[in-house]
């Protein structure tokens, strides 16, 4: 009975990261076809937040990559037969790995955060803040599967360790989804227009819908870099 009910949970586990990671991986194809006419300034805030959104999907792709090396490591513990203190420095590696990449992530996250501040754009301080929360509970998740002393207490710490990607990813997704496919004329500024409440997803915080304007005082949202002469 209790095998069932943990194959059950891995099984649902493992639907909610697969969708979160078959939106990431659509995500990626978005940010690697996003506008060529934005260009390579010399100061580094002109590209942004596209800059960082590439950083940021990096990350996450390495986190998924880190988060199936700590999975297969808690397979092995199932079918082994080592100590759980045994088990617990096998989770080591991976989860400092994990929350390196996660540290990552929310280091960006609030570079954002403070850049929209000093532009006075109060949308894009609660979008960059929001990830950056949800990169921190990803951090305290990491630490909490690193030093779960029996192996019921890793399980229910990977498990939430699990919801809180998905919840990272789909909170990133809010924030860039959609941005690559933006066109905007030579002189318009791209901006990230506040989607309604009632429109958002679930697990959305705060989410945005990229398009264009043609001054900056009409974004009512956050601005992105403007388009400018190749």
């Amino acid at each position: 009975m209790e095998t069932g009910r943990r194959q059950a949970d891995t099984s649902m586990m493992y639907s909610k990261r697969l969708m979160a990671w078959l939106t990431l991986a659509t995500l990626s194809t978005a940010l690697v076809a996003a506008p060529k006419s934005i260009p390579h300034s010399p100061k580094a805030s002109n590209g942004e937040p596209f800059r960082s959104f590439r950083m940021l999907d990096a990350n996450l792709t390495l986190l998924a990559q880190q988060q199936e090396a700590l999975i297969a490591v808690f397979n092995a513990a199932q079918v082994g037969s080592r100590s759980e203190a045994a088990n617990s420095g096998r989770r080591t590696t991976p989860s400092s790995n994990m929350n390196s990449t996660a540290a990552g992530i929310v280091l960006v996250a609030g570079g954002l955060e403070r850049l929209y501040q000093r532009r006075h754009q109060p949308f894009g301080v609660q979008m960059f803040r929001a990830l950056r929360i949800r990169g921190e509970e990803v951090q305290r998740c990491v630490s909490a599967v690193a030093k779960a002393q029996t192996r019921s207490a890793a399980e229910l710490a990977a498990k939430r360790l699990d919801e809180g990607i998905v919840s990272l990813v789909v909170q990133f997704q809010a924030a860039a989804g959609g941005y690559g496919a933006t066109r905007c004329s030579t002189g318009a500024w791209t901006c990230c227009e506040p989607k309604r409440s009632k429109d958002l997803l679930q697990s959305e915080r705060v989410a945005c819908m990229w398009g264009c304007v043609t001054t900056a005082q009409t974004c009512t949202g956050f601005l992105g870099p403007r388009i400018r002469q190749p």
